[in-house]
C-alpha cells in the first residue's frame, strides 16, 4: 500500500514491483506473486477478493494497473 501511495495512488504492477525492490532487500523468491496476491485479495475488482477493499483495478479485471480506494 505504501508503494502505491508513493507512486501517486495509482500505478502499473511493474512500477509497484520496481518501488518495492528499491525499498526491500532481500526479497523472497516469489516476491512478485506475493505482491499480486496482496493487491488482488484486497480488491473487490478481483476474483481473489477476500479482505478489506483497499485497491481498485484501474484497467478493469486483470488490467495490471491498481489504485488505492
Amino acid at each position: 500500500m505504501e508503494s502505491v501511495r508513493a507512486l501517486g495512488g495509482e500505478a502499473d504492477l511493474s512500477e509497484i514491483y520496481e518501488r518495492v525492490a528499491q525499498r526491500r532487500n532481500p526479497l523472497p523468491k516469489s516476491w512478485q506473486a506475493i505482491i499480486r496476491n496482496a493487491i488482488e485479495s484486497h480488491s473487490s475488482d478481483s476474483d481473489n477478493f477476500r479482505g478489506e477493499d483497499l485497491f481498485y483495478s484501474a484497467k478493469g479485471r486483470g488490467g495490471g494497473r491498481w489504485g488505492l480506494r
